[in-house]
């Protein structure tokens, strides 16, 4: 932000009309007074002189001013003012927006300290919550294995692991926000990954038929293994709910000097053109989460989020009715250290 001389003119309205009406004045009783018998050159001289040191001092007085404000704008920091530094105030006018903006500062600083009170102890509510709930998730899981010859136990537990799943996305989504306090970045295989995470999908695979056409090579990426499995996860989950029974999940990898790249492709529903800019927006399940009303809008944008937070990036592409491709870029030689501070 500037302060132009246009505009610092525009605000001194009132000197330069006092100005004005006091040398009009002067004029004026110079002119009609006979005992001065002022020469007409020597008033328009005067007026000239008069004028000339009244444009000095609008120029300094604006440059002082300029000098003044960059000064207080340089002591602003994400918005939040600070006094110490600036140097007393000159004026009345400067020592009154001094304390107006102290007053607001400390303003805001008591509600952002109140706000991330607030916050914190909700996480830490939440999280504590996410914890607790697994146990009866898995003490409910065990009671269903055991009972097996009840005739809706798949069904029920089925219905379980939905919610484990979504416990386990909330979980995660709490945690995306405070991702540098559980991150740890190491070399690791890449089909290692993948292939656990398809056998956490295994059951999903097997009872609607569908084929896990797998093609990754034994590359070694730099990354976080326990966020990334999630992530891949996240999409693999996302690639099953909409994929067609009997129809082929193919996950493969490629890459060149800049990146390692995997791709999950499905054969299944596709996104229409019109949604697919917005399938990474929170809470958005478009026209086929309207079909499916199991959608939550959830997976692919904390899976975007997660992975901008890593240095990696996500991108899709997809045809209605053919295909949703979803390729995970890792690139090379990225500073970390510079991405989670």
């Amino acid at each position: 932000m500037n302060v132009s001389f246009w505009q610092y003119f525009t605000f001194q309205k009132r000197i330069i009309a006092m100005y004005v009406i006091i040398m009009s004045f002067i004029t004026i009783m110079l002119y009609i007074e006979p005992t001065m018998s002022v020469h007409i050159s020597n008033v328009l001289y005067m007026n000239a002189v008069s004028l000339g040191f009244f444009l000095s001092y609008l120029a300094i007085d604006y440059f002082y001013i300029k000098k003044h404000f960059t000064k207080i704008m340089s002591h602003w920091n994400d918005g939040i003012y600070i006094p110490e530094g600036i140097g007393a105030p000159k004026t009345y006018e400067q020592h009154l927006y001094r304390q107006w903006f102290q007053t607001i500062n400390e303003q805001h600083q008591q509600k952002m300290v109140s706000i991330t009170q607030e916050k914190k102890e909700s996480l830490e509510f939440m999280t504590s919550w996410f914890h607790e709930i697994k146990t009866p998730i898995a003490v409910c899981k065990l009671i269903l294995e055991q009972s097996s010859n009840y005739p809706d136990s798949q069904s029920i537990q089925e219905e379980i692991s939905r919610i484990e799943r979504n416990v386990e996305q909330a979980l995660y989504f709490t945690r995306s926000d405070h991702f540098t306090q559980d991150y740890h970045i190491s070399q690791i295989e890449l089909d290692k990954v993948v292939r656990t995470v398809v056998k956490q999908h295994a059951k999903q695979f097997i009872q609607r038929k569908i084929r896990a056409d797998l093609q990754i090579e034994s590359i070694q990426v730099e990354t976080d293994s326990k966020w990334v499995g999630y992530i891949l996860s996240e999409v693999l989950s996302n690639a099953l709910k909409y994929s067609l029974d009997e129809g082929t999940i193919s996950i493969h990898s490629e890459e060149d000097k800049k990146e390692v790249r995997l791709t999950i492709t499905d054969n299944g529903i596709g996104i229409s053109q019109a949604d697919l800019p917005r399938v990474f927006h929170l809470g958005f399940t478009g026209s086929n989460g309207r079909i499916h009303h199991k959608s939550t809008g959830m997976g692919l944008y904390l899976a975007k989020k997660l992975t901008t937070k890593m240095g990696h990036e996500l991108s899709i592409t997809s045809q209605e009715n053919q295909y949703t491709t979803i390729t995970i870029h890792f690139p090379k030689r990225l500073d970390y250290y510079a991405i989670v501070t």
